[in-house]
């Protein structure tokens, strides 16, 4: 994949409502643009994560941030400022011969066009005004991609493949066993702002009943998510391994933690869409996890969406296939 670099001033815009500010383009290696360690290694660089994910980092006028970005098919560097009580998006630009720039001035990297934006307060283009104060560094939830060390396959998601990981944390004096959720690198732009909308979902629940995110890597390819792993697998597996063993106590004990999960996410307006024995997931105690937040939507966020009756069972199936149809009583 290639990043966007320009020639003349000539103001477009991205779907994400990036300003661009080059008509002639040509294109370098991702790598030449936005893989170099001074942006790699900046508190400022958030990697490749939609504006939905870092406009409410950014509270007071002159907050900034770096990211990656897509336009036409291409990565690109884009510059966030707050400014006016508003979040603006700025494409950096690169000439092969004299550097990086924002609108015309021009440094020989994109460390030091920042610097020099945020030392002399030049505004990143003379129609927006706007001016770059304060870095907003990386949250704890954008991981680094050599904290991850990817073990065997564990299955397929939607996006790519799911993996059993070693995730290290607190600067490396702690491992642990994390499941990876990785998105294709051939993925659709679409696609990745739903894997995207996936993770900023799970970053808000917190319940003993509900799969912990832990993360997202997204400074490189594979893009991934972090979360908890669950070494007894689904309670779809459970149901079929264990069938004519389980207990009725053990079955209600699933049932009262897979209610209490979905009583928590009700409380929290996640709307899930795919409740089903195969996305409940048994940590190593066998408690019930629900997972697998690909197709949930955030009720406030979602307007007239329908949805599938024939694909998404209700939640009464559920209950059926661990209790038995006869034993639970429909309305």
């Amino acid at each position: 994949m290639k990043s966007q670099i320009g020639g003349p001033k000539k103001k477009l815009k991205d779907k994400e409502g990036a300003i661009l500010t080059s008509e002639e383009r040509k294109t370098v290696e991702e790598d030449e643009v936005s893989i170099t360690e001074d942006v790699r290694g900046a508190e400022y660089y958030h990697g490749l994560v939609p504006k939905a994910d870092v406009e409410p980092l950014m509270k007071t006028d002159g907050d900034f941030l770096l990211r990656k970005t897509e336009t036409n098919g291409q990565i690109v560097l884009a510059l966030s400022v707050r400014h006016e009580g508003k979040t603006r998006h700025f494409m950096i630009n690169q000439d092969p011969n004299e550097g990086f720039y924002l609108e015309t001035h021009r440094e020989r990297t994109i460390a030091e066009l920042i610097s020099w934006h945020r030392a002399t307060k030049e505004p990143c283009s003379a129609g927006s005004g706007a001016i770059i104060r304060r870095p907003v560094e990386r949250p704890p939830w954008i991981l680094n991609h050599d904290c991850i060390k990817l073990g065997k396959k564990l299955g397929e998601g939607a996006f790519g493949e799911v993996y059993l990981a070693e995730y290290t944390e607190f600067g490396g004096k702690e491992k642990k066993e994390v499941a990876v959720k990785t998105m294709r690198e051939q993925a659709t732009r679409e696609a990745r702002l739903k894997f995207m909308k996936e993770a900023r979902l799970m970053r808000k629940y917190k319940h003993k009943n509900v799969v912990q995110f832990l993360g997202v890597a997204v400074h490189e390819h594979p893009l991934m998510i972090v979360m908890e792993f669950c070494p007894c697998g689904s309670l779809l597996s459970y149901i079929r391994k264990e069938k004519g063993k389980s207990t009725m106590s053990t079955k209600h004990r699933f049932v009262l933690e897979a209610a209490s999960g979905l009583m928590y996410l009700e409380k929290q307006k996640c709307i899930h869409r795919d409740i089903a024995a195969r996305n409940c997931l048994l940590s190593a105690k066998n408690e019930l996890k629900i997972s697998d937040f690909g197709m949930s939507h955030d009720r406030d966020f979602m307007q007239d969406e329908k949805l599938d009756k024939e694909s998404h069972l209700p939640p009464i199936i559920l209950i059926q296939s661990l209790l038995g149809a006869r034993q639970v009583a429909g309305p």
